[in-house]
């Protein structure tokens, strides 16, 4: 089907503008990211940071609370050298406050990074998104979730930062595999709390028994799938957009679906973007994403063992010998080139994804109908240009564009001798409340 029966002229030369403009964002926020890294890594900035670091960790280190504090909880004092250990690794050469560096840098390095960033981003994220009409979110819930993010980013680039330099300097042959474990664990602990995190930014109600949680329920338990409950989440407090995603495995898989889902489409169509969240569990994509995040974690760390080992021979990076924090901005500058090389195979393999999960979602509800539905009311809401130009699809699109899916529902109506009139698309939305 063809998306100009359901989107006039007007709306697709506007999206298609607005495209253009997400597309000029985005380089230049890449552009600038790039002139960044390589600004730390040729210019001296690193370095600098580094120094920095090192005054930082040195002042701390002298403050005579830190001292009291180990003498008062015998515990701290013993992680604390622990720590100086770890710092100073096998030769014993580096300075005790070493373990300090090694957290400060990346922590003054993501920092330095996000400040410089921060007019873009608010453009981007709230100027930019108001202006279309899809955020909601006020100037204080922006700021909010702004620093709350920013905080957890800061005490993970610490911990890496820790983990990272502390067993490169004491393991100097194998602390990249010992690290390695170390992460895997962390991702699997990280998705374990996936639904105490979000409790960080949202707010999550249970949906009301009966009506649209039986239908879910039905659906689950025909797909074979445990369900704990479905919950709605307070995504109109800072957006339009609507969605649904399955949080936890086993039995305390929840449904959650976003309260603009709930409130502003028909049931059948939620019930089809329930359905297609389940076909991404039955298909496994979850655990393919993690066990890829897992090898790619490894070839990271692989790298950065290569970095450690060469770079401070070049003398341009002005890097000393061993796990110098300073060379984080190369590594990072190298990681960005990487991923700007992966990001059309990482898109194909999640278009691919997308695809199986509407065979499933097809094949859940037999609804080719709600399908097409479901995808012309997501296309009009988030404002998405329907029919992208191929190099677009190849490089940014991680999604099926909405003509492909348009053209999916259609085979399987006209395979299952299903009627689907255009006329009658999309269904009625529910009447708002009052």
């Amino acid at each position: 089907m063809d998306p100009g029966v359901f989107f006039s002229p007007e709306e697709l030369a506007v999206w298609s503008s607005q495209r253009e403009g997400f597309h000029l964002l985005y380089f230049t926020a890449l552009g600038l990211k790039l002139l960044f890294l390589a600004g730390c890594v040729f210019t001296g900035i690193g370095t600098a940071l580094g120094r920095a670091a090192e005054r930082m960790a040195g002042w701390v280190y002298r403050r005579p609370s830190l001292a009291a504090a180990g003498r008062a909880v015998p515990a701290l004092g013993g992680v604390r050298r622990v720590l100086e250990r770890l710092g100073r690794g096998g030769s014993g050469t580096a300075p005790s406050h070493q373990w300090l560096v090694d957290i400060f840098y990346p922590v003054l390095f993501f920092a330095l990074w996000a400040v410089l960033i921060l007019p873009m981003d608010f453009y981007a994220n709230y100027v930019h998104e108001h202006a279309i009409g899809l955020a909601t979110t006020s100037p204080g819930l922006w700021w909010s979730d702004w620093f709350k993010d920013l905080a957890m980013h800061l005490v993970f680039a610490g911990l890496l930062g820790l983990g990272l330099f502390g067993l490169a300097r004491r393991l100097e042959r194998t602390w990249w595999l010992w690290l390695w474990g170390a992460v895997v664990g962390a991702l699997l602990l990280w998705s374990y709390l996936s639904p105490y995190r979000a409790r960080v930014f949202h707010q999550f109600e249970a949906l009301p028994p009966g009506g649209l949680a039986s239908d879910i329920g039905e659906l689950m338990d025909r797909a074979g799938l445990a369900l704990e409950r479905v919950e709605v989440v307070d995504t109109s407090r800072r957006s339009r957009s609507a969605n649904a995603y399955v949080m936890g495995t086993g039995p305390s898989r929840r449904v959650v679906l976003s309260d603009n889902l709930v409130s502003g489409f028909h049931p059948r169509e939620i019930r089809v973007a329930v359905a297609h969240e389940v076909g991404h569990e039955l298909h496994e994509h979850p655990a393919r994403t993690w066990l890829v995040t897992a090898g790619a974690a490894l070839l990271f760390l692989l790298l950065v063992r290569l970095i450690l080992w060469r770079a401070h021979r070049i003398n341009i990076f002005g890097l000393r010998p061993g796990a110098d924090p300073a060379i984080l901005p190369l590594v990072m500058l190298v990681l960005q080139l990487l991923f700007l090389a992966n990001n059309p195979l990482s898109g194909w393999l999640d278009r691919r994804e997308e695809r199986q999960a509407d065979q499933e979602a097809l094949r859940l509800t037999n609804d080719p109908v709600a399908y097409c539905s479901l995808m012309i009311r997501l296309n009009r809401l988030n404002q998405v240009d329907p029919r992208p130009p191929p190099w677009a699809v190849w490089y940014f699109k991680h999604h099926p564009t909405t003509a492909e899916r348009l053209q999916t529902g259609a085979r399987w109506a006209k395979q299952h001798a299903i009627r689907l009139d255009p006329a009658a698309l999309p269904l009625p939305a529910p009447r708002p409340p009052g």
